[in-house]
């Protein structure tokens, strides 16, 4: 559930996040478009949702650019690292530490006992929600605990990706999707607003060592700075309405963002740390 690396001199691991192959709304439709993203680093850590692995209309499509990813990293000679996300929560790993605690990564659905607040599967499933973490009462307090129970809760019920009923009129379908019931943008604001204080309490609760976190899960890519110096890396996503960072950590602790999309980066890097 927990994976520790640490780098040699001259070994760079390159973060990303919620690539999401498969979905319908995933801005890389074939994984070679991703090929520029495993050049001049030794290690790539998906922290989460690289692709559909659950079982769903998208998984067989999610599972197959999956494996030819993962062929890509071993042409390349680039260490892959999948995160388990709560869209594909039966990856091995769920956290990674790295370089002896001071840079942690993880999807970042664990900040939320429900995993996902605003999402249908919640939002119709209140009931047998709150009973499952009922059933892990240490989950304030055993981070293991608390990573088992993010991956209970992803796979608790049959992922919902649309309404049941279709409308025509887009504009009508948009507000179905996106505005209904209407607790479901105020929990998508809240948690935008919220993520950066919320992954500060898990950190400061979890791994108060850390220097940076890495994290994705939101669709909202963002640096914080932090009280002690820490920092707060969201990754975004490569998805619709979103946008996303690839971020560089260096043996020595050097750590850059660089926003990307399918067609390649957008810009130079960014210095953090």
């Amino acid at each position: 559930m927990i994976k520790e690396l640490s780098l040699s001199p001259g070994e760079r691991v390159r973060l990303v996040s919620d690539i999401h192959f498969g979905h319908a709304k995933a801005l890389v439709r074939e994984p070679e478009e991703l090929k520029f993203l495993l050049e001049g680093c030794t290690h790539l850590v998906v922290c989460g949702d690289l692709s559909e692995t659950r079982e769903s209309p998208y998984q067989a499509e999610g599972l197959e650019k999956r494996a030819r990813f993962l062929c890509m990293c071993t042409q390349a000679g680039v260490q892959p690292i999948l995160l388990a996300g709560n869209h594909d929560p039966d990856e091995e790993f769920s956290l990674l530490k790295l370089q002896g605690g001071r840079f942690y990564a993880l999807h970042g659905h664990a900040l939320f006992k429900e995993v996902a607040p605003w999402g249908w599967e919640y939002l119709k499933n209140k009931h047998i929600s709150r009973e499952l973490i009922a059933a892990f009462p240490d989950a304030d307090a055993d981070l293991c605990r608390r990573l088992e129970l993010a991956r209970a809760m992803s796979v608790l019920v049959p992922p919902i990706y649309t309404r049941s009923r279709v409308y025509r009129n887009r504009l009508v379908r948009f507000l179905a999707h996106s505005a209904w019931p209407p607790e479901r943008p105020v929990q998508i604001l809240l948690a935008w607003l919220t993520m950066m204080p919320r992954m500060r309490r898990f950190a400061d609760r979890f791994f108060p060592e850390a220097e940076t976190v890495f994290f994705g899960h939101l669709h909202r890519r963002l640096v914080s700075g932090g009280r002690g110096g820490r920092r707060y890396v969201n990754l975004g996503a490569c998805f619709h309405h979103a946008a996303c960072y690839a971020a560089d950590l260096t043996a020595e602790g050097a750590v850059t963002v660089r926003s990307y999309t399918p067609a390649g980066y957008e810009g130079p890097a960014r210095a953090v740390r």
